[in-house]
């Protein structure tokens, strides 16, 4: 038989493998509630239709509970109703045990060039899990060639008392008229670097197009450097008097700086500033409702100017066409936005000094990318950037 000792032992052994195996069971702690993270999107936003942005929400660790999550979206550089479909406190629902669920965000997508946009989404609320503190950024990558064009705004009329049409560009063709412009590609390099203004951009033929009968010259930022065109007419077309129409759009933003303007085909006085400059608009794009007009001239080397400007009273430059004009007679020339008479120079302004604009000059239109005048753009500037010109029509 089993002595008292030894069964009072093993008796104590059992009840504390007893106590003990209930402690275990009744006190295993329960998983803490997951953080919640949401994965960032870049896609191509597509042609056509819409496209379908897919989001991933995660949770940090498995859980026995149902976890729900509600999100929203924010415009950022993309608008809701306009490049993605708006979606307000949208739930999402984990069953148990479920660590990644898909959120659907349906992006519209066009056949217009626009520069790559982005939006957020931001988890608002979570119920058993913890809410994540950064928002998910979804980034819509531009892939189309068309740029958009609203035709509204001024247009000028196709004939004026006194005057008969000389000559003009509509821009009606599949390619740039070569018999009436030469492109001047570069940075100025080696002579003329930054073309004597500490400009960033370099030209070249690939950011000139035509589009709905309209010359399309873009500013683009590519990497560390910009890119843009200019034209130029010299040695094709050049005049002497008339008035001048050009209808254009005008870009906009920081360190851009759309101009049309005039060289003298030959240098009848001289080296730049002698023989003149006509520049019939230039605008600064931080300032995108104000244009200028401005000869320059003098014995130099710098350039003594006699500078006329003109601010809009409502709206901007970009947000529609206007007409930029020159009535230019002897000895005077007049600069007009939209028909009206803005500012007038005439050669008795020029004092002692030589007057250079009763000579041929010849057309020059370009889009800059920073510059002494305009400054460099910053983070507030936006590319692409568009000048668009509908039409250049001289009469005489």
């Amino acid at each position: 038989m089993m002595s008292m000792k030894i069964r009072i032992v093993v008796a104590t052994i059992a009840l504390f493998c007893i106590n003990a195996c209930s402690k275990n069971s009744g006190d295993s702690t329960p998983a803490p509630d997951p953080t919640v993270s949401v994965s960032d999107v870049t896609q191509i936003e597509g042609n056509g239709g819409t496209s379908n942005f897919e989001f991933v929400a995660t949770l940090s660790n498995a859980t026995s509970k149902q976890v729900t999550i509600n999100y929203s979206l924010e415009d950022g550089t993309a608008k809701a109703g306009e490049d993605f479909v708006a979606a307000v406190n949208q739930a999402v629902v984990f069953q148990p045990n479920e660590t990644s669920k898909k959120i659907n965000v349906t992006v519209v997508a066009d056949d217009i060039k626009e520069p790559d946009e982005t939006f957020t989404l931001i988890v608002t609320s979570a119920i058993n899990a913890k809410a994540p503190t950064k928002a998910a950024t979804g980034t819509i990558i531009n892939d189309d060639t068309k740029i958009p064009i609203n035709n509204a705004g001024y247009d000028a009329p196709t004939s004026y008392a006194g005057y008969t049409l000389a000559w003009s560009d509509e821009f009606n063709g599949n390619s740039l008229n070569m018999a009436n412009w030469s492109f001047q590609n570069g940075n100025g390099c080696p002579n003329l670097c930054g073309w004597g203004n500490n400009e960033l951009e370099n030209y070249s033929e690939n950011n000139l197009t035509l589009q709905d009968g309209k010359m399309v010259i873009e500013a683009r930022k590519e990497g560390g450097t910009y890119t843009s065109s200019k034209i130029l007419s010299s040695g094709k077309k050049t005049f002497k008097f008339g008035r001048i129409d050009i209808r254009a759009k005008l870009p906009k933003g920081k360190g851009i700086w759309p101009a049309l303007w005039l060289m003298p085909e030959s240098s009848v006085y001289g080296n730049w500033p002698k023989s003149g400059e006509l520049d019939m608009m230039e605008m600064l794009g931080h300032e995108p409702n104000k244009v200028y007009g401005t000869l320059h001239f003098g014995p130099g080397p710098g350039s003594t100017q006699i500078g006329k400007n003109f601010t809009l009273p409502t709206g901007s430059f970009y947000d529609e066409f206007h007409v930029f004009s020159l009535i230019w007679k002897q000895d005077q020339i007049q600069w007009l936005i939209d028909g009206n008479v803005y500012g007038t120079a005439n050669k008795a302004d020029f004092g002692s000094n030589n007057y250079p604009f009763n000579e041929q000059f010849y057309f020059i239109l370009n889009l800059a990318v920073g510059g002494q005048w305009p400054g460099n753009p910053d983070a507030t500037t936006t590319f692409p950037q568009w000048m668009i010109v509908d039409y250049v029509r001289v009469y005489q």
